[in-house]
């Protein structure tokens, strides 16, 4: 490197001597004298000047490191995030899936049976389905469904929530509320021994029909001078004490009921009075169930006919009424789409003979009766004009031909007709049960059932291949079949209850309990499963 005087004087550095400098690096500048000094002097400056560029290179490269240091572990950090984002993504879109197939299956389950659907639980991979179908409280024929999803990712809980509220419609307007679903243990059936409700009332006659209907039970009463309906409360079926409330009631009407079916905020019962221009179906306004009011009465016989309502049911906006022996039809459908202006629809259907039992479903009623012909389908698609299209497959001909039994109460699924008899006292034993073709009631019965008690089937509920039923039995009035085999009907109840009194025509069902109306005292009482 060429040397280049600068023509000021350079001290050396404070604190060295002119010796001092000597032999240590360091050489004294051209004021000192000595050939080429002002050189070596340059020299030395340009020395430190590079060391200085040195340590600068070196610290631009510990900055750059530690600048790429610092990007690649953004870049790092952003791709693995990215990459967690995606997997959340994924898992939330997977639960959210089978959150909505759960909701939708049991959505139709519903629609099916809404007081049927149980709660459910699924697991599939890492996730954990659960179904929840539940009450809304004040809202009846109702249910909320929740569908929960729940699992783990990185060490995280997540879920996701669906929910849908399903109703019913047909059983606002009237219907089957009963569970097909059991729940608990049904071969040791319990009653209010076991804790569950029963509720007196100041008949002595007890019950002769009752409809439990939206956690409530109507329930009817045969006499004359005390008050024949009642509504009481059952959305408690365990209340503290026993007793189940009694939320209001008619006052004598004069004549008593005989039977009551629901349908919307009215009861419809039949009644039994043999006296001119008496009625036999009486509309009651139950939109109060503290202060039901009769809103309208229906006298449907000429004068002179003493036929009384014996039985009723309520089917999409119409009753269907059956009377004892009349000089007209002994079936009568009347239109109550205005409750508080009934019309009687066409001319009935006569059987000739006294109606024990009325169920309709789409466009067939089926009736039990008395004397030879004990079953009935009859088609009743045009209301105004109820018949059967072929008598010989319809009807049901008892096959002792002694009229001493007599068809009493029905029930039925998609493929048979179950024909529930009672005997007229003094009579021989016979068949309590016949399980019938429902396509062909001529045909061969599929099964029979004769017990040694002579008390027959009084009413009967049909539960997922079960027979529920009541009787007159004073020990024995309730009792539970297994019928899924027709040709060989079993007792399933094997620990079975007695509940003292007689069970009188009135049973039914709501979601997963028996209501049955018995004589005198406990008028109503709940049946419950077993623990």
């Amino acid at each position: 490197m060429k040397a280049v005087s600068t023509g000021k004087p350079v001290f050396p550095s404070p604190g060295l001597g002119r010796d001092q400098g000597r032999g240590r690096g360091f050489f004294p500048s051209p004021l000192w004298g000595g050939r080429g000094r002002g050189q070596v002097r340059i020299a030395h400056m340009n020395f430190n000047s590079k060391n200085e560029q040195l340590g600068i290179v070196t610290l631009e490269i510990l900055i750059a490191l530690g600048v790429g240091v610092i990007v690649i572990s953004a870049v790092m950090l952003v791709s693995f995030g990215n990459q967690s984002v995606a997997l959340d993504t994924k898992t939330a879109n997977e639960a959210l899936y089978l959150a909505q197939a759960g909701l939708e299956e049991t959505r139709a389950q519903a629609r099916e049976d809404l007081y049927g659907v149980p709660n459910s639980q699924l697991v599939q991979g890492i996730y954990t389905r659960n179904i929840f179908v539940e009450d809304i409280p004040g809202v009846d024929f109702s249910k909320i469904i929740r569908s929960i999803v729940t699992w783990a990712t990185d060490s995280r809980s997540q879920s996701t929530e669906l929910q849908t509220v399903v109703a019913d419609w047909q059983l606002a307007l009237g219907g089957d509320t009963c569970s097909q679903t059991l729940e608990g243990d049904w071969t040791s059936p319990q009653d209010w021994k076991g804790g569950y409700g029963y509720a007196d009332i100041v008949s002595s006659n007890g019950a002769s029909g009752l409809d439990a209907f939206a956690r409530k039970v109507y329930l009817a009463s045969d006499i004359k001078n005390k008050s024949p309906f009642y509504i009481i409360d059952v959305s408690d079926p365990k209340p503290v004490g026993l007793n189940l409330p009694i939320l209001g009631s008619l006052p004598s009407l004069g004549y008593g009921l005989t039977d009551v079916s629901v349908g919307g905020s009215y009861a419809y019962a039949s009644a039994h009075s043999t006296t001119n221009a008496a009625p036999q179906l009486v509309v009651i306004n139950v939109s109060d169930p503290t202060n039901p009011v009769v809103e309208k009465v229906l006298d449907l016989t000429p004068p002179g006919d003493s036929a009384y309502g014996k039985t009723i049911f309520y089917y999409k906006q119409k009753v269907y009424l059956g009377l004892t022996k009349s000089t007209g039809s002994e079936l009568r459908i009347i239109d109550v789409s205005d409750p508080s202006n009934p019309s009687e629809i066409g001319p009935g259907f006569e059987t000739n003979t006294q109606i024990n039992q009325i169920r309709v479903k789409d466009t067939n009623a089926y009736l039990a009766t008395a004397l030879d012909n004990q079953a009935w389908i009859v088609d009743v698609s045009d209301t105004s004009n109820p018949n059967q299209s072929d008598p010989f497959k319809q009807t049901f001909i008892d096959p002792s031909g002694t009229q001493e039994w007599s068809g009493h109460s029905i029930a039925f699924t998609d493929t048979s007709l179950y024909l529930g008899r009672i005997p007229r006292p003094g009579s021989n034993n016979d068949v309590d049960l016949f399980v019938l073709d429902i396509n062909d009631l001529s045909l061969t019965p599929d099964g029979t059932l004769t017990q040694t008690k002579n008390s027959g089937f009084s009413r009967m509920v049909f539960r997922s291949n079960l027979l529920f039923v009541s009787n007159r039995e004073p020990n024995d009035g309730f009792q539970i079949w297994d019928v899924a085999n027709p040709a060989s009907i079993t007792r399933y109840d094997t620990n079975p209850i007695n509940i003292q009194q007689t069970s009188t025509a009135g049973m039914d069902c709501e979601g997963n309990f028996i209501f049955i109306g018995q004589g005198s005292n406990r008028a109503l009482q709940i049946i419950g499963p077993g623990p």
